[in-house]
């Protein structure tokens, strides 16, 4: 056979196959010829050898550990600042460096949000998962306290004493005409009430803490507190 009739046969054997595979195309591997598996060669010695891993802060409790003290400042300067040493912040949550906060300073642990740099943290989260195997031996918390958190004066040392009794005067039991007057209109307000209220410094303090601790941003609760203390200024 000629190398022309060669070609030509073998073009008409291809026109009879499909030029592509059906989408139902099956091939029965068992037909497929027999080899060996083919498996890399093996490096020569020497390889590089696995690096070992970083500890982290959830290592198992036999590895040693740092201890390291903490300061819980409050937000307000009329809260006091409270230290911790040689905690193990791989074992100290931060829902106890709430309840340390709160037994030193008699406010409830409800009232009391810890934050780190500026941003609150969850209860359940330890020291070490919040600033990390980097942080240093010295870390500061800050503490929010919320509307209705008020700390005991026994915190500085001095304990609580009672006001000394002191008899009413005839206003006050309302014996005189004036008194009288006065108290038949209606019971009077106890403490600052209405516009001399909003004007304490308190009133602003509670505002930018419930406003801080509904948006979780310092600087646009700082905003938001001054939009509104002056709109309130300029409708006096």
């Amino acid at each position: 056979m000629s190398e022309l009739a060669f070609c030509k046969s073998f073009l008409s054997a291809l026109d009879a196959r499909p030029v592509k595979l059906s989408s139902d195309h099956i091939a029965d591997a068992r037909q497929y010829p027999a080899q060996g598996v083919y498996t890399l060669p093996r490096l020569p010695p020497p390889h590089p050898q696995r690096p070992n891993p970083k500890p982290s802060a959830s290592d198992d409790a036999s590895s040693p550990s740092t201890a390291i003290s903490i300061s819980l400042k409050p937000m307000k300067p009329t809260t006091p600042t409270i230290p911790l040493s040689g905690i193990d912040p791989r074992k100290t949550s931060i829902y106890d460096l709430k309840q340390q906060y709160a037994s030193q300073t008699s406010i409830p642990a409800a009232k009391i949000k810890i934050l780190y740099k500026k941003k609150p943290v969850i209860d359940s989260k330890t020291v070490a998962d919040v600033v990390g195997t980097d942080a240093g031996a010295e870390v500061e918390f800050g503490v929010m306290v919320m509307g209705g958190g008020v700390a005991s004066p026994s915190v500085a040392g001095t304990p609580v004493t009672s006001p000394p009794a002191v008899a009413p005067t005839e206003g006050e039991k309302g014996l005189n005409s004036a008194s009288a007057g006065e108290t038949s209109g209606g019971a009077a307000a106890v403490g600052p009430s209405g516009k001399e209220l909003v004007a304490t410094d308190e009133f602003w303090g509670d505002l930018k803490n419930f406003v801080l601790q509904r948006i979780k941003d310092e600087a646009e609760g700082e905003r938001l507190v001054g939009v509104f203390k002056s709109a309130w200024e300029q409708s006096k």
